[in-house]
């Protein structure tokens, strides 16, 4: 049984949302205590969090094209057709020594990178000479496409 898609969702990492939760939490009391509270921490870690609470990237992979978007960053999904595809790399890689965290994030090795916070990511060298690289959570599934399409890889 061939499969002709994979599709795959990811959102920012929870500890990042906790860790904007908690500083807000903290930071109002400590201001609020000293009687210094100003309504510009809540215009700005509110949105914050809502920011990355709501993110959601999706990628897409069918025989024709590979596809991908994240809300609210990129509005329209942006395609790659095989064709433009020089190679196709899946790799193990540290979010925060190889991209220096997450969300869209440019990497001289990996090119523009889509980082959602799981290791493997898969890594698009292009015919034009861009690099394009995006975090994927299931490698097993997206290499079982990969091989059910003959679709060639590298594993590293």
């Amino acid at each position: 049984m061939s499969s002709k898609t994979f599709h795959e969702t990811s959102r920012f990492p929870l500890f990042i949302v906790g860790i904007l939760i908690f500083q807000f939490i903290v930071t109002t009391f400590i201001l609020t205590k000293n009687g210094e509270f100003d309504m510009t921490i809540v215009y700005i870690t509110v949105p914050l969090i809502l920011l990355f609470t709501f993110s959601l990237f999706t990628l897409n992979l069918t025989t024709s094209y590979f596809e991908y978007s994240f809300f609210p960053f990129t509005f329209k999904s942006k395609k790659i057709e095989w064709s433009e595809i020089k190679k196709i790399q899946i790799v193990k890689t540290n979010p925060l020594f190889d991209f220096g965290g997450w969300g869209i994030r440019l990497s001289g090795k990996y090119g523009k990178s889509f980082i959602m916070g799981n290791k493997d990511i898969i890594f698009l060298q292009l015919k034009n000479g861009k690099k394009r690289s995006f975090s994927i959570k299931d490698k097993e599934k997206l290499m079982d496409f990969f091989n059910e399409n003959n679709i060639s890889y590298e594993k590293h």
